[in-house]
């Protein structure tokens, strides 16, 4: 049993660049599934989540096309698949405490208090003609947990692992 499990984990580190870029690409096919079965469109800060899921899809593919051919390519597109996981860290974390209300968003989809002296009508006026996808509500959770902490946590581990990999790479 034990071999069977050390033989698991073998394959699955040193396959990661595959897993990540199959993680990726079911991520990205979730996130648009949301959308366009769902219903729940995304806010501001949904969209460079996407658009990091985007590039580990295409330097995943080449990283994969050079792994066997050119392992100078290989590891340079390990990188940056590699930095791609990073930047989905960084977006996706950030975007998790914006639900939380850990701080506050950005202008264009939290929603922001004014001093000036608007009347309610005029108020309800100027939102007749406005989509406002706000960043700072959960839209969809499960276990407590909303789409962007789950983009969050899987981001994460695949970080850590393809960096390990590309430890372990460089080393030979």
């Amino acid at each position: 049993m034990m071999i069977q499990i050390k033989k698991l984990y073998g394959w699955t580190f040193d396959n990661i660049l595959f897993l990540s870029w199959i993680a990726s690409i079911l991520m990205l096919g979730g996130a648009y599934g949301f959308e366009h079965i769902g219903g729940l469109f995304p806010c501001d800060l949904c969209w460079p989540q996407r658009y990091a899921h985007m590039a580990v899809i295409i330097f995943g593919t080449f990283a994969l096309y050079f792994r066997k051919n050119n392992p100078v390519k290989w590891l340079r597109f390990k990188l940056m698949t590699t930095f791609s996981w990073l930047v989905s860290v960084g977006y996706s974390g950030y975007h998790a405490g914006v639900e939380q209300k850990w701080w506050e968003g950005p202008d264009s989809c939290t929603l922001q208090t004014s001093d000036t002296n608007m009347s309610v009508e005029d108020f309800i006026k100027s939102l007749d003609d406005v989509t406002f996808i706000r960043c700072d509500e959960i839209p969809w959770e499960m276990f407590g947990i909303s789409m962007a902490g789950y983009n969050f946590l899987i981001s994460l581990f695949m970080l850590i692992m393809l960096t390990l990999s590309v430890r372990k790479d460089i080393k030979k």
